[in-house]
């Protein structure tokens, strides 16, 4: 969904629009280290919009902090990010993309005095401001960048397990009261592998982007309310034989149209998208 292997940033822009010409995105190469990962990129946007959300490295993560070393690093690594997008892309309208970490992802991930960000609710309400605020501005900073339609993707691993109320204290032993999550932040996409999502909160976005291994029949009728919705449908699908049966199978169950419908690999680094060309063939064919 935008992780890439490697610490060189320099050929990835090109080989990802030439693979899917359609929809490019920023590549992320989180094997350079803390800040070029999706939480430490996101964060480093974030304390830009808000000091308050600067943070550094412990051994368990991430924990809010002054300014540090490590939100510097991440500026600058996105910076020579958008350096080779720019680069590459010039001159392409169509759509783009840029995947970050989401605030209840990042809520329930980071630290501060050893409680999750989740676990404070006037904490949170500041978060959400500031993202609204940090999408705004880096939408506008990737338009400057590259003229095309950029959308922006929140990835929210830790979405379903904040809704229901299953994120562990940092110690371990009790969880955290469920949060009923908002989404409208002015975001695009959201990205999620994780089962048992808020199904009726993601009303705001334009698509969401599933583990297709992850739903079953009891999630139809809330995927197909969202269709109906105008929210696009995407799929996470291997590529191997048989993979889009199950994709299949909702369309069949459900009635819907499957137009428009975005593929994508499951979760994980890609290295090569070509195998999901004929993913998208197949379900071509077989839709007709």
């Amino acid at each position: 969904m935008g992780s890439v292997p490697g610490t060189e940033v320099r050929d990835w822009p090109t080989r990802i629009s030439d693979q899917l010409p359609d929809l490019p995105h920023v590549p992320e190469l989180p094997e350079r280290g803390p800040g070029a990962d999706m939480i430490g990129r996101t964060l480093g946007l974030l304390s830009a919009v808000s000091a308050d959300f600067c943070a550094t490295t412990t051994v368990t993560g991430w924990e809010l902090s002054a300014a540090s070393k490590e939100m510097r690093r991440a500026r600058s690594l996105l910076g020579e990010d958008l350096d080779a997008v720019e680069s590459s892309w010039s001159g392409h309208t169509g759509f783009a993309k840029q995947q970050l970490a989401g605030p209840y992802t990042l809520a329930a991930t980071v630290e501060r005095k050893g409680n999750r960000l989740v676990s404070d609710r006037g904490l949170m309400r500041d978060l959400l401001t500031a993202y609204r605020q940090l999408i705004a501005d880096h939408r506008a900073q990737l338009g400057r960048r590259v003229g095309a339609t950029w959308l922006i993707q929140l990835d929210e691993p830790s979405l379903p397990a904040v809704a229901a109320g299953m994120v562990r204290t940092t110690s371990g032993m009790s969880v955290l009261p469920a949060l009923e999550p908002d989404l409208d932040l002015g975001a695009d996409l959201l990205h999620c592998c994780a089962g048992g999502l808020p199904w009726e909160r993601l009303r705001p976005l334009g698509g969401i982007l599933i583990d297709q291994e992850q739903l079953g029949i009891a999630d139809d009728e809330s995927l197909a309310e969202l269709s109906t919705a105008g929210v696009t449908m995407g799929f996470g699908v291997s590529a191997v034989p048989g993979s889009v049966r199950k994709v299949l199978d909702f369309f069949d169950r459900t009635g819907l149209v499957p137009a428009p419908m975005l593929i994508s690999p499951p979760c994980g680094m890609v290295a090569d998208y070509r195998p999901w060309h004929r993913v998208v063939e197949s379900l071509n064919e077989r839709l007709g």
